[in-house]
């Protein structure tokens, strides 16, 4: 794969944005999720977010991207509701199966968090995930929220402290 770039989202990225996010759903929750999870319609409620998500300032998005074509997404938002909490909520990353193991996922997370304090839900049937998370230091804080179609599936809340230089040196020489 030839190598990727990160930049801000834009409101033009909607439509794109929507396509990658279901086909990331449908790489990643095969199995877990039902199948109308990625439907046409599923991407329709996806692109209609997308859409109000790009034009709200108060928000992160970042893009990574091959030759002009985004091959993953990371979303953040500043948090509102749980002062006890660190201030971002890392609210979404993916990156298209196909880009896997290329750094794109790590360039999204430094470019939507930096070295912000912040925190994220991650699925327990998710060893990938949790294994990046791991590694950009995020702990579980013994969290856990069910999912309303199934409680079998299980979310965990996990959060990182404000990540220090030697903190971010020591992530990029094990990576």
């Amino acid at each position: 794969m030839p190598s990727f770039s990160t930049r801000a989202a834009r409101l033009e990225d909607a439509q794109e944005l929507a396509v990658v996010h279901t086909q990331s759903w449908k790489e990643t929750y095969t199995g877990l999720f039902p199948e109308q999870a990625w439907s046409d319609e599923a991407r329709l409620r996806r692109l209609a977010m997308w859409n109000e998500l790009l034009t709200d300032s108060n928000v992160t998005t970042v893009v990574a991207e091959v030759e002009s074509r985004i091959i993953g997404f990371a979303h953040a938002e500043h948090n509102r509701d749980e002062p006890a909490l660190p201030t971002e909520e890392l609210k979404m990353i993916y990156v298209l199966a196909e880009a896997h193991g290329t750094g794109a996922g790590q360039a999204l997370i430094d470019s939507a968090l930096g070295r912000a304090a912040a925190s994220v839900w991650v699925l327990e049937q998710n060893p990938r995930a949790r294994s990046f998370y791991s590694r950009n230091r995020f702990m579980y804080d013994g969290t856990v929220r069910e999912m309303d179609f199934d409680p079998n599936i299980r979310e965990l809340h996990l959060v990182r402290t404000k990540l220090t230089t030697a903190a971010k040196h020591s992530m990029r020489t094990r990576t």
